[in-house]
């Protein structure tokens, strides 16, 4: 089922330099503070608050943090908007921004869109294959969706991928790694699932039916990426619904579940460990979950898990990452009309076949919070929480006493993670051989690689150097004796693919 829409008005817009964003915390902001759950302790951090009225973090992405420009660190993407400085009593001029990480746990946040009408979804991905990271967000009431192609040094180009439809909200990437066989898809609330491809500079309606929420995930096994969504923005009137890829055509539409409800945001991973893919929605302060039984078009048994919050039928958000590094994933809450608690993790006991989850309060505050993320924010392998509480940004460090060269939050590690979802935005380097020789530590991969950053540690957990090499062979000297632990990643925003403890003697 698809249309082919033959002429699109994608346009070109000027080169953006960086517009820095106030830092001041706002008086109903809360204080950066540690919190204490069962079993977890988060610390949360204040980031920026731009002067808008809403800031959003919607995202298909588990790891939408990423290095992206290329020094190092991680940044955040999000979208924000200003209710109180409205064109009109329905209109949000606002802006697509970056939290770039200037050193470790210190952010500038940056404009890096031209102004829209309320700014809604971000994704990432690499769309023009030049290796660096480029965003694509959509602008609800421009009805239009755009990507930003990353030129460096903070320097943003501006690009529209496709207008019509109306209220353009939830985007996901496909083939990140592809360059221009990338491709975005997005939602908007008159019921149109739109596919732009960079290859043929076109865009598509794959159907006329998603509205609110959207996956792109391979839930049949077949090794190539099928989409999942909501098809309703109103009370107990949505459906969830799948179309399958197979070779380059989509399915029709099939059912996850027949029950009407306000179904808001949808994620998909592996959460019982069969290596099925999930799907994970909610709908109020109820989190459902449809177990995936397998075939070429699965059939799916539902269970739903209460958070304990007093929300109704509002905008609530899912992310899943394995937060308290047990090996299977957690679902992170959060509820867009300011009631506490605001923010609740639902803690997967890892029964088969089908799990329980505690829920943990995360933010009992009563926030708007319009969708978190999930990602590897500073040196640990612990998943982190972003998200906007209200007006401001901030980051929920993982600090839970675990040894977290055991955590793997994505499943990138074993391939066979929580999630069949996009490539590692840079390939995997292999290692040839690791050496110490002397105070010299060696280590060469099998082929060159554009991005090795390291970080090396002394046994008492002192960061020592910290850098990035581009080649195959890292070498580095070492002038004090004593035990050591080096950690190589391909990109800040994935997990360490080597990790090693040695002696200087």
């Amino acid at each position: 089922m698809m249309w082919i829409i033959a002429s699109i008005p994608t346009t070109i817009g000027p080169v953006l330099q960086r517009q820095d964003v106030s830092t001041v915390r706002l008086k109903d902001l809360p204080p950066d503070t540690t919190i204490h759950l069962s079993s977890m302790s988060f610390s949360r951090t204040f980031v920026c608050a731009p002067k808008d009225s809403y800031l959003w973090v919607v995202t298909d992405r588990y790891d939408i943090v990423h290095d992206i420009d290329d020094n190092g660190l991680v940044d955040i993407p999000f979208t924000a908007a200003d209710e109180e400085d409205s064109w009109s009593s329905t209109s949000w001029p606002g802006y697509a921004y970056v939290a770039f990480q200037t050193s470790p746990g210190n952010f500038s946040c940056q404009i890096v869109s031209n102004q829209h009408d309320t700014p809604y979804g971000v994704s990432v991905g690499d769309f023009n294959g030049d290796g660096r990271e480029d965003l694509v967000f959509s602008s609800a009431r421009d009805n239009a969706a755009y990507t930003l192609r990353n030129n460096g040094g903070w320097s943003f180009t501006e690009q529209m991928i496709g207008s019509g439809g109306g209220f353009p909200n939830h985007m996901a990437v496909r083939n990140v790694d592809a360059g221009p066989g990338a491709e975005v898809l997005y939602t908007d609330e008159n019921g149109y699932l739109y596919q732009y491809s960079y290859t043929t500079s076109s865009r598509t309606r794959v159907n006329t039916l998603c509205e609110e929420g959207l996956a792109v995930e391979d839930i049949n096994g077949d090794g190539e990426q099928d989409v999942v969504c909501g098809t309703g923005n109103g009370y107990s009137v949505g459906r969830v619904i799948y179309q399958i890829r197979t070779s380059g055509t989509w399915s029709s539409v099939r059912n996850v579940t027949t029950a009407n409800r306000y179904y808001h945001g949808i994620k998909a991973a592996d959460l019982n460990g069969d290596r099925r893919v999930d799907i994970v929605s909610c709908v109020g302060a109820t989190v459902y979950v449809w177990y995936n039984n397998g075939g070429t078009y699965p059939t799916f048994t539902e269970r739903s898990y209460p958070t304990g919050a007093s929300a109704s039928s509002n905008a609530c958000e899912v992310t899943i990452a394995d937060l308290d590094c047990d090996g299977d994933g957690d679902i992170v809450w959060s509820f867009y009309g300011s009631r506490s608690p605001s923010i609740v993790i639902l803690v997967n006991n890892g029964a088969t076949p089908y799990p329980s989850f505690t829920p943990q309060v995360l933010e009992g505050g009563a926030y708007s919070v319009y969708g978190v993320a999930v990602g590897l924010v500073n040196d640990d392998r612990k998943a982190d929480i972003i998200a906007g509480l209200n007006t401001g940004l901030y980051i929920y460090y993982n600090t839970t006493p675990v040894l977290d060269s055991l955590c793997d939050p994505f499943g990138i590690g074993d391939n066979e993670g929580l999630a069949t979802k996009e490539d590692p935005i840079r390939t995997i380097p292999q290692v040839k051989f690791f050496k110490v020789i002397g105070k010299d530590v060696i280590l060469e991969l099998t082929s060159p690689s554009e991005n090795i950053s390291f970080s090396l540690y002394s046994s008492d957990g002192r960061l020592v150097q910290r850098g990035r090499v581009k080649g195959s062979v890292l070498k580095l000297h070492i002038s004090n004796s004593g035990a050591y632990v080096l950690r190589v990643r391909y990109d800040k925003g994935h997990l360490d693919f080597f990790s090693k403890a040695f002696v200087i003697k």
